[in-house]
C-alpha cells in the first residue's frame, strides 16, 4: 500500500515542479536549491517523505530524481508539521528576500517567526522552528520566518496540504513580486 502512496508523491511532485519551473520567480530560490516534500499519510519516517530539489536554471525534474528516505531539514519538518497538523503533508524551502514579508502579510498567509538563536543546543532548527510555531501559535503558519540574529541569515518554509497548492502559492508570491518591480 505504501508504494501506491509513493507513486502518488512522486507524480504530484512532478507536476508541481512543472508548474514551478515555468512560473516561480528565481528570486525565491535559495541558493543551495529550493528543495520540495511531501509526505504519504500519518508519515512518521523519512522513508514516508518524497523529497525533490529545484535549482535555478534546472528545467527537467522527473518521477527518477524524486527520492525517500533523504535526512534534509525539510524532511525532518514536514514530519514535525504532520504531527501538529496530519493535513499538511508538504512544505518547500524559499529564500526570504526582503519583500516576502508584507507580500506574505498583505496576501492574507498565516505567518509566523522564530528566532534561531533560541533553539536549544542539540535540537535541529526546523523540527524546532516548527513546533514552537505550532505552539505558540494557531498550528503550523502557510509560512515559516526562521531568523538568526547572530549570523543574520534568513530562511523561509511554505507549508500546504499538498505540491498543488504549495505551488499554487509560490507562483502567486512570484507574480506579486514580478508585480512589485515592474
Amino acid at each position: 500500500m505504501k508504494e501506491s502512496y509513493k507513486d502518488k508523491i512522486r507524480q504530484e511532485l512532478c507536476r508541481a515542479v512543472a508548474r514551478l519551473i515555468d512560473d516561480v520567480s528565481p528570486e525565491l530560490i535559495p541558493d543551495d536549491g529550493m528543495e520540495l516534500v511531501y509526505a504519504i499519510p500519518a508519515a512518521r519516517t523519512p522513508e514516508d517523505v518524497g523529497s525533490c530539489t529545484l535549482f535555478p536554471g534546472l528545467n527537467h525534474i522527473n518521477v527518477d530524481n524524486i527520492e525517500f528516505g533523504r535526512v534534509s531539514a525539510m524532511t525532518s519538518g514536514i514530519l514535525t508539521a504532520i504531527r501538529f497538523a496530519q493535513e499538511i503533508r508538504c512544505a518547500g524551502s524559499i529564500k526570504n528576500i526582503d519583500s516576502l514579508t508584507w507580500i506574505t502579510d498583505e496576501m492574507l498567509f498565516e505567518t509566523s517567526t522564530c528566532d534561531a538563536g533560541a533553539i536549544p543546543p542539540g535540537v535541529s532548527t526546523m523540527d524546532w522552528a516548527v513546533a514552537f510555531c505550532s505552539e505558540q501559535e494557531t498550528g503550523v503558519p502557510d509560512i515559516l520566518f526562521i531568523k538568526n540574529s547572530l549570523t543574520k541569515v534568513q530562511e523561509a518554509r511554505i507549508f500546504g496540504e499538498n505540491p498543488g497548492s504549495v505551488a499554487t502559492n509560490l507562483i502567486k508570491i512570484s507574480q506579486r513580486i514580478i508585480d512589485a518591480t515592474h
